[in-house]
């Protein structure tokens, strides 16, 4: 597991340098995410997200190093465990982007096994965006991700852990389809049971459609709380 955190630490870095003359955006992802248990095997979880960009570039334009404020997502899905692995949900997400509200819905499926020294994970979501003026946009997803501890055969409290994630989507919109991939790793400090903080790296890569392709890279920071 260690050598795959690395792969995809060098991985992410190395990405970075393919920006070179493409368009890119760089800055921070923020997120509060709060989980509340609101009946037997279910879950309710809310999550509160924000997007600042540090350092832009648009192809054939000058490069912007203004923060700039980008947008705020505000997301509630409810989640069931129909078994010991597998957790079904469903939910709503609304964006504020540019004095606009989009809405997104979101179906979900998720199986997690915790092996002796690792816990892997697997999520499908399909989901729908509708906003004014703009095509509704469908997207397919698939998510494979694993947590490590970094010391000891389990992640106990007060003790950090190693988290890497890579997810596909396929998108449709308006007759037309894409590709986005991402790829990242977080260091997390499992405060306690309930209460953990994560800092990390995500690079997504998308315009497969294009001939100059979008690179994207955030610094990542999660709050997670389980009430």
């Amino acid at each position: 597991m260690y050598k795959a955190l690395l792969g995809c630490f060098l991985f992410v870095l190395t990405s970075a340098t393919a920006f070179g003359q493409a368009s890119y955006k760089a800055g921070s992802i923020p997120q509060l995410n709060v989980n509340v248990k609101v009946a037997e095997n279910w879950k309710l979880n809310t999550k509160l997200e924000a997007r600042q960009i540090f350092r832009e570039k648009q192809r054939e334009a000058p490069l912007n190093q203004q923060l700039k404020y980008e947008r705020t997502d505000l997301s509630w899905v409810l989640t069931k465990k129909i078994s010991a692995d597998n957790t079904i949900g469903g939910g709503y997400l609304a964006r504020l982007e540019d004095g606009q509200f989009t809405h997104r819905l979101i179906q979900q499926f998720s199986n997690v096994k915790e092996l002796e020294v690792f816990i892997i994970a697997h999520r499908v979501v399909l989901d729908e965006t509708f906003s004014d003026g703009s095509p509704p946009e469908f997207r397919l997803r698939y998510r494979f991700g694993g947590e490590t501890p970094l010391s000891g055969q389990q992640i106990d409290p007060k003790e950090f852990y190693g988290k890497v994630n890579n997810e596909y989507l396929a998108l449709w919109s308006d007759k037309e389809a894409d590709l986005e991939i991402r790829a990242s790793l977080a260091l997390g400090y499992n405060a306690t049971d309930d209460n953990k903080i994560e800092l990390g790296l995500e690079y997504r890569v998308n315009g497969f459609s294009q001939v100059v392709r979008s690179h994207q890279l955030w610094l990542t920071i999660g709050w997670f709380l389980s009430i």
